[in-house]
């Protein structure tokens, strides 16, 4: 039965990876004539291989970018290990310093744009230093055996081949992290279709480039960021000016890992704060959560299901009309119908999630013809308002 528990419910709306929205775009492109000239134009022995993957840094910084993928290395992790490479690096072994004029007993991270700037430093032998290192970085990481590789294939195949194996992988972290952010726009959208105040205000019209509202763990009201004093959320939605519901985005495509059951622990302990203020105070404000994806399969007890009873909504993408349904019942909406997708739903299932979640003004709407509102398309409903 789909109402009989919050797990049931959850898993029957689970969204699966391509189910949740990206925010904003991701390059996904790769520059196939500089791969097909450089692959045509690569030496036969290794020695010279070395030398013309050097030469092609010094002259393109940014050919950087195309060597680490194809080698399979994020900018993440190229940057962290070429920060430590530089670090350990010296002209001369009684050196005190590092190439970079640091000391040899510290470590400093430094961005990937950081060592590109590096190859046209005017200090020629650091930047033919870089430019060498760099070469012998991704050297070790089989960069020429990929690229001689490459030499058997027409740029039909090497189309093929980087698009279906290389920028894949290249992207999915980029887009386990986007999708989080796509579930939340959607929301923001819903919301402001339904005329209520969120914070961030423009979070609706912008995907991306928000920074988290916080707020003190005892008033409940917008603060500036406080360790230990403070909780973050991703959305907030007001209700005469008063920060009313607090919504936290739990979306995940894989595996949540540490961070997952952290997270789980961080939703209780946000329960148990909002519930004394509520009582302190005399406030019925409320913490929701987006919570999403087949990745919480990998440890149900310690995520989901820690956490799930916690929130007084929880919110799917498809089921992401409950918001309007809660919203009506708080007297912050005015929800005059829904229309579930007869698709997604058997008959049964509509009829339990309406008498879970509808207040008895709320139609259930059968057919194709509603007159009395404006359709909303939310997740596998229509909410007429």
């Amino acid at each position: 039965m789909i109402t009989e528990s919050s797990q049931n419910e959850f898993w029957y709306h689970v969204a699966n990876q391509d189910e949740i929205p990206i925010a904003g775009t991701i390059d996904k492109s790769i520059d196939l004539v500089l791969l097909k000239e450089i692959v045509d134009n690569f030496p036969d022995d290794d020695y010279s291989q070395v030398k013309y993957i050097a030469s092609l840094i010094k002259s393109l910084p940014s050919v950087i970018d195309l060597f680490r993928t194809l080698v399979g290395v994020s900018d993440k992790r190229m940057y962290l290990e070429l920060s430590y490479v530089f670090a350990k690096e010296k002209y001369s072994p009684n050196d005190n310093t590092n190439i970079l004029n640091d000391s040899i007993y510290n470590l400093n991270k430094h961005p990937l744009s950081f060592f590109k700037g590096l190859i046209n430093n005017q200090d020629k032998k650091l930047a033919i230093k870089s430019a060498e290192i760099i070469a012998d970085y991704l050297n070790k990481r089989n960069l020429s055996l990929v690229i001689s590789a490459f030499r058997k294939l027409d740029i039909n195949h090497l189309e093929i081949i980087i698009e279906k194996l290389i920028i894949t992988k290249e992207v999915q972290q980029a887009e386990a992290k986007r999708r989080g952010h796509g579930a939340e726009y959607t929301l923001a959208v819903l919301l402001s279709e339904l005329d209520c105040d969120i914070i961030p205000k423009n979070r609706h019209t912008k995907p991306m480039g928000f920074k988290d509202p916080n707020v003190d763990r005892d008033t409940f009201e917008i603060c500036k960021k406080k360790k230990g004093k403070t909780w973050s959320f991703d959305l907030i939605i007001e209700h005469k000016k008063i920060p009313y519901v607090f919504i936290q985005s739990l979306i995940h495509t894989s595996d949540p890992g540490q961070y997952g059951v952290n997270k789980s622990d961080e939703t209780v302990q946000i329960k148990q704060d909002l519930s004394k203020h509520n009582k302190k105070y005399g406030f019925q404000k409320q913490l929701w959560g987006i919570v999403d994806g087949v990745g919480f399969c990998e440890n149900k007890k310690d995520t989901i299901d820690k956490m799930i009873g916690q929130f007084d909504s929880f919110l799917q993408m498809k089921s992401i009309y409950k918001a309007g349904l809660k919203l009506h019942q708080l007297g912050m909406t005015r929800i005059k119908g829904i229309k579930f997708d007869n698709k997604f739903y058997t008959q049964d299932d509509a009829e339990r999630m309406f008498a879970k979640y509808c207040d008895n003004d709320i139609e259930f709407v059968v057919g194709n013809k509603f007159d009395k509102g404006t359709p909303l398309k939310a997740g596998m409903a229509i909410l007429f308002v």
